[in-house]
């Protein structure tokens, strides 16, 4: 996903730099998500789609086509909401996802 992010940001043009302002990040952390190093939240990725001006999924191409259409799902559900709403769901989601990854075996 980071390389997407990467592709993207350079096929439109922009640095970095811009991106993370955008964004509201720092340019060692996006460096640090287009390199992989760090996987960022929905909330993250959803700024980042918006700055660079690509739809959220095609930040997902080839990762999954399932995690794609998951992606898209997620976006549009969070567009109409409220930053805080988006933020205190993003929250639930964090949550939930660590407990249920506790019960794999």
């Amino acid at each position: 996903m980071g390389r997407n992010i990467a592709d993207a940001r350079k096929a439109s043009g922009r640095t970095q730099a811009e991106i993370a302002e955008k964004v509201g990040i720092d340019t060692v952390s996006l460096s640090r998500i287009e390199r992989g190093a760090v996987s960022p939240s929905i909330a993250t990725l959803d700024r980042i789609a918006d700055a660079i001006g690509e739809p959220l999924g095609k930040l997902f191409d080839g990762v999954s086509s399932n995690a794609i259409t998951l992606a898209d799902d997620v976006a549009e559900l969070l567009r109409p909401l409220s930053e805080s709403d988006r933020m205190f769901l993003l929250e639930q989601i964090q949550v939930w996802s660590k407990r249920l990854s506790m019960k794999k075996p």
